[in-house]
């Protein structure tokens, strides 16, 4: 049974509650109506049951769609690609009548379980303070983002890693010398 709530996995790691403002414009996000995105990149460690998370945010459509606009078109398109060549879509249907939990427990493309991930995302559609299950959460493994960032343009690359510099300075240990690849 699913819950239209936002779920717990989804909320700041900072504050521990929902995310309240877009993180490039800071409009507010938990208006009815509202349509926005959240994206949770999470490192798990081998041998432990401990994970860190490296990011998160909300995004509201409106700016997730001029980020949009920067990815060059031949990226988009091999994005779109792999993701159609990769993805089961009659799984993809079925999980819209799913729990968030049970769509978030592996990855959406290579069906690994996510806590044998060494790094993975999380990505929800939300409209106010529920989610979109139109469009379901879904997780994917740090191997779907390693396989994606080779087709992509240097371009596409340089701008999402911008992104992620213009908002995020963790810890350099998190990360292995791989660019971050935001997905929105």
């Amino acid at each position: 049974m699913r819950d239209d709530q936002i779920p717990e996995e989804f909320y700041s790691f900072e504050t521990k509650a929902p995310f309240e403002h877009c993180i490039e414009c800071n409009r507010y996000l938990l208006e009815e109506g509202t349509e926005y995105l959240i994206e949770k990149a999470f490192k798990n460690y081998e041998g432990f049951s401990a994970q860190d998370v490296i990011f998160d945010y909300a995004i509201c459509m409106d700016c997730a769609e001029e980020m949009r606009k920067q990815i060059s078109k031949e990226s988009w398109e091999s994005m779109m690609r792999y993701f159609q060549d990769n993805m089961d879509v009659e799984e993809r249907i079925k999980m819209s009548e799913r729990s968030s939990q049970e769509n978030l427990s592996h990855c959406m493309i290579k069906k690994k379980k996510i806590n044998e991930c060494k790094e993975y995302q999380v990505f929800a559609h939300c409209n106010g303070k529920r989610i979109n299950h139109a469009n379901p959460p879904y997780a994917i493994s740090g191997e779907v983002m390693e396989e994606l960032i080779p087709i992509l343009s240097d371009a596409t690359v340089d701008e999402m890693n911008g992104f992620f510099d213009r908002h995020f300075s963790p810890d350099p240990s998190f990360f292995e010398p791989t660019p971050r690849l935001i997905l929105v």
